[in-house]
């Protein structure tokens, strides 16, 4: 649908510069995941599509730890080598993340000025293609940066003069010291995207320390080649210090322009001292090795490999290769690190190839060792995460299941699934297990239909929960579950286009009674950014919808959320409301990956709800975030489950009081009331335990999280009766909280039709 109207411009400016300033940091959530038999070594790193790693030490202690800037989100992953000299290991440690300022496209982290601490070469933040850096330095022993200001109208790199240093946003220049005088230089493409410029930084030269950066276009043409773009070899000049096939004049402009779109990483490759280059292009799969045959004052490509390193292991990455040379292995001598630079329709689960230097560090033999380096270590499902908790055993412990966009097929096929994760673990310590890739069936949509968005709720009425699917067209799928109230979930096929309702593109649902008649409602999320009520009217055994949101009572505007932010024309909102401590309220990803909750819900459904934050728990798990909450640690509290654009998932601790979702009660917890029947065909009761006079708090809550009610039970009442009349058949969770003491049990209603 077409989304008729932005915020006001002073929210719109608080969306896009309101950082980090609302609360405190989440913790991540350590919960085991084992695929393939494996158990996962950073299941909730929130997986990887376009990686960028630099080696740093990210806490002082001498050892290289990893980062990695990922293009998909302008997301930054931190893991501590938790390893010893020589035997890395790599942990994820998101805390050293939030010392890293915004960047957007590329970043490396270079030692520019020899003071043994890394610092930031990265994309301007000033609107036009530009470099900015940052200055490294130790924080409370973390890694820390502090913009570098340079002279002139913006705090970019200028060479010198009004001119600055160009960079294109999809490009990945090369910094590395190419003239051999211990400083760091820069190699990136004209702006006209055929000719390979070299900057050299002249500031020690000119008299400054290396703590200062002044550039200079050192050579417009370096190496002699020309990039067409149309091929995957470059054109050689045969000459040293002419430019391939005269394209470049220095008194000139270059003469063909080509598309921009390039990475390059230099390293010294046949032990001669000059830099050889490894060039990947937007137009191709593969990675192109460029020898070196001149010297440190004039590179001359003489030869190329375009079949790096050769046809047995072929570094053929669909499309749009990066490579990146760092030591992962511990030995003492740089590898390669080859990736995507594309943000989609490239690789996206086996995108991570690792080719072992078996050489010399200035003379390097590749071997390839694997494909999926790290990536293997984290839950990865492709592109796009949908994530939602709910019992699909009905073990009485809450499972996982998430949707994605897709994985990478070739040719512009999809491969569209939802996955489920079964909880085999207990009621206080979850652990998930992936069990089936095709969960529901979904992937025989494939040909028409991805981005699939999974929720689940009583639709029917008979006491089981249902499906509904999300996809990218707007329209939902329904899954009916057929099993019966505390059976495990068996599924009908999926029906496309229920209720004939459709948003537009990208609709995230969830099912939930947000009006309290009773009654599941519907919340749909879209790339438009806003939030789409539609108000069950119909009967709990025979939902009825009006499939048009801006038909009363249906709201197309919900709360007037607008997950959108200055200059973005989508949102991509992706809600999902909770109940916390008996009121309503909403949390939502967005485009740009932060997670917005609002309050003000319980009553007020063609109103204006509260911002609460629009950065809430300085989540910043990258974009397209798709969000849920649940308790699945049976401590009284809910966990945050994150999807991103990257097809991972992130999990945080949150201080919110919610209500169970398919747990059970520990057997090592203090038991305050014993429960009978169960299941029941009637009214069910509560016998108390406990002898402590203190009250007891209890809530009822459906199988959505619902509250169905809430009462005190003063002592010294010993048996309370529980009726039923008004409750529907099925599984209903009832929380007893005493002081510190918290019980949660499980019980089915199954009344005669």
């Amino acid at each position: 649908m077409n989304f008729r109207k932005y915020r006001s411009l002073w929210v719109l400016l608080l969306c896009c510069y309101s950082a980090v300033a609302f609360g405190q940091p989440l913790p991540a959530a350590d919960i085991p995941v084992t695929v393939g038999g494996v158990l996962l070594k950073n299941p909730w790193a929130g997986g990887l599509n376009c990686p960028q790693p630099s080696a740093v030490d990210l806490n002082n202690d001498g050892l290289q730890d990893l980062y990695i800037f990922d293009r998909v989100g302008d997301v930054h992953l931190t893991f501590i080598n938790q390893g010893t000299p020589g035997h890395p290991d790599f942990v994820l440690a998101p805390e050293y993340a939030l010392n890293f300022p915004v960047i957007h496209n590329w970043c490396l982290l270079r030692d520019y000025d020899g003071d043994g601490i890394q610092d930031i070469f990265s994309y301007s933040d000033q609107a036009f293609d530009a470099v900015m850096v940052y200055k490294g330095h130790y924080q409370a022993g973390k890694l820390a940066f502090t913009r570098f200001h340079f002279q002139g109208p913006a705090d970019v790199i200028y060479i010198p003069g009004p001119t600055q240093l160009y960079v294109s946003t999809i490009d990945y220049p090369a910094v590395d010291d190419l003239d051999c005088d211990g400083d760091l230089d820069i190699l990136t493409f004209n702006v006209a995207g055929g000719i390979i410029e070299l900057y050299t930084n002249r500031s020690v030269e000119m008299g400054y320390g290396r703590d200062s950066l002044i550039y200079k276009l050192a050579e417009g043409c370096w190496g002699g080649i020309y990039e067409s773009g149309l091929q995957v070899e470059v054109t050689l000049s045969p000459v040293m210090g002419e430019c391939a096939d005269h394209f470049w004049d220095p008194d000139d402009t270059p003469l063909q322009f080509r598309h921009s779109g390039s990475t390059l990483v230099t390293f010294d490759g046949d032990g001669d001292g000059d830099k050889e280059l490894m060039l990947g292009d937007l137009s191709f799969s593969n990675l192109n090795y460029l020898v070196n045959g001149g010297n440190c004052q004039k590179a001359w490509i003489t030869d190329q490999n375009a079949l790096f390193p050769n046809t047995a292991q072929l570094a053929e990455i669909p499309l749009f290769p990066a490579a990146f040379y760092l030591d992962v292995t511990g030995d003492g001598k740089r590898d390669l690190l080859a990736a995507p630079n594309n943000k989609l329709g490239s690789i996206d689960q086996n995108c991570f190839w690792l080719y072992q230097n078996t050489g010399q560090d200035n003379a390097p033999a590749f071997s390839l060792q694997q494909k999926n380096w790290l990536v293997d270590g984290m839950i990865d499902l492709g592109t796009g995460a949908r994530p939602v908790f709910v019992d699909v055993d009905a073990d009485g412990l809450p499972d996982l299941v998430a949707g994605n966009y897709s994985i990478y097929a070739p040719f512009g096929a999809k491969d569209p699934r939802v996955f489920y994760f079964r909880n085999t673990g207990t009621a206080s310590q979850p652990a998930f297990t992936l069990t089936n890739s095709d969960f529901m069936g979904m992937n025989a949509f494939s040909a028409s239909s991805f981005a699939f968005t999974p929720c689940f709720g009583d639709l029917d009425g008979d006491g089981d929960l249902d499906a509904l699917v999300g996809e990218q067209f707007g329209h939902l799928f329904f899954v009916e579950n057929t099993a019966g109230p505390g059976q495990p979930m068996a599924f009908k096929p999926a029906v496309y286009d229920y209720k004939g309702i459709n948003v537009g593109q990208a609709s995230v649902p969830q099912i939930i009674d947000l009006n309290r008649d009773g009654l599941p409602d519907l919340l749909v999320g879209e790339r438009n950014g806003n939030i789409n009520y539609f108000q069950n009217t119909g009967t709990a055994q025979n939902p009825e919808f009006n499939p048009d949101p801006e038909s009363a009572p249906n709201n197309f505007f919900l709360g007037q959320v607008d997950t959108r932010i200055m200059g973005y024309t989508t949102g991509y909102s992706a809600p999902w409301v909770q109940e916390v401590n008996g009121q309503y309220r909403l949390f939502t990803g967005t485009e740009v990956g932060r997670i917005e909750s609002y309050s003000n819900i319980d009553g007020n459904l063609g109103g204006v709800f509260t911002t609460d934050t629009e950065t809430y728990g300085q989540i910043a798990a990258g974009e397209r975030t798709q969000v849920t909450l649940a308790d699945i640690n049976n401590d009284g509290k809910l966990e945050i489950a994150v999807g991103n654009f990257r097809g991972g998932i992130t999990i945080y601790e949150t201080d919110l009081d919610g209500p169970p979702v398919g747990t059970v009660q520990p057997h090592d917890r203090p038991q305050l009331v014993e429960l009978f029947p169960n299941p029941t065909a009637g009214d069910f009761f509560l016998r108390r335990l406990s002898a402590d006079p203190a009250p007891l708090e209890l809530r009822i809550f459906d199988g959505t999280g619902r509250l169905a009610e809430a009462r005190t039970v003063p002592f010294p009442d010993q048996t309370l009766r529980i009726g039923t009349a008004d409750l529907a058949n099925g599984v209903y969770w009832v929380e007893v909280r005493q002081g510190a003491i918290l019980q949660v049990a499980r019980v089915v209603l199954l009344k005669a039709d």
